[in-house]
């Protein structure tokens, strides 16, 4: 498993979400790591980490971070994870209680439902025809038009740079992974103050599933970020974004 540790203080565990690695959270860590003691992790066959032989599970990710809080002997952190690793977060926080001080959860979900489902099955059908077509799908998903258009050539060198190391194995295990994935009889247990970040316009995990997974924290509170779809990391939203996380964990 890849990770990459910098910066002293109280501990910030960054999980990234399908199909991104540690890089994510380049822009966050380069700011947090002056006040905070910052891991960012490859989850299983993404970025550097390798994906294993056995069949994968949100379990399997959340055993993962386990093992890797067991070798480097934490025993608190603060988890902050966006998409499919606000679902890990979740279940880890579920599962370990006791490691766990606070939780950030951006654009995630707790359980599958009926338009979830829809998503990630087209997801797959879009793995299935390659990395590059699975790009293309999502970019329309994660980013407002105003954002692609105005980064074009970035994000064309981004899907290059990207397409050279994706394990598209890895990320159809893990869409079938969260299509089995429901945690909502655990959420009552969550006891740690938890953050509900979402964008105004997502199309994957509406605001609608961030204010119903606020309702079943009890210790939690939602901000939901104007001219923004599921990716919340741009342009001025990081400087908020990192301006938050300060706020919140002191």
């Amino acid at each position: 498993m890849n990770y990459k540790i910098e910066g002293n203080g109280d501990v910030l565990l960054f999980i990234h979400g399908l199909s991104d690695n540690l890089l994510y959270w380049e822009v966050l860590s380069a700011h947090l790591k002056k006040d905070y003691t910052v891991i960012r992790v490859d989850l299983r066959g993404h970025g550097e980490s390798e994906l294993g032989s056995e069949e994968i599970s949100i379990n399997s990710y959340v055993d993962d971070l386990k093992c890797l809080l067991d070798e480097l002997n934490l025993k608190k952190i603060n988890l902050i994870g966006f998409s499919l690793g606000g679902a890990i977060s979740l279940d880890f926080t579920i599962k370990y209680p006791q490691l766990v001080d606070s939780l950030i959860l951006m654009s995630t979900f707790f359980k599958v439902d009926e338009h979830s489902a829809k998503m990630f099955n087209e997801f797959k059908k879009a793995l299935n025809g390659g990395f590059d077509e699975f790009f293309d799908f999502m970019l329309p998903l994660v980013l407002c038009p105003d954002v692609i258009g105005n980064h074009k050539e970035e994000l064309e060198m981004l899907k290059q740079i990207s397409s050279q190391s994706a394990n598209v194995e890895a990320y159809i295990a893990a869409v079938d992974a969260c299509l089995h994935f429901d945690v909502e009889s655990g959420l009552a247990d969550i006891d740690v103050p938890t953050l509900i970040l979402s964008g105004q316009y997502d199309e994957i995990f509406s605001v609608d599933m961030q204010k119903e997974l606020q309702n079943k924290i009890k210790n939690s509170k939602l901000i939901v970020f104007e001219n923004t779809k599921h990716n919340l990391l741009v342009g001025k939203n990081n400087e908020k974004l990192i301006n938050i996380i300060k706020k919140e964990i002191k």
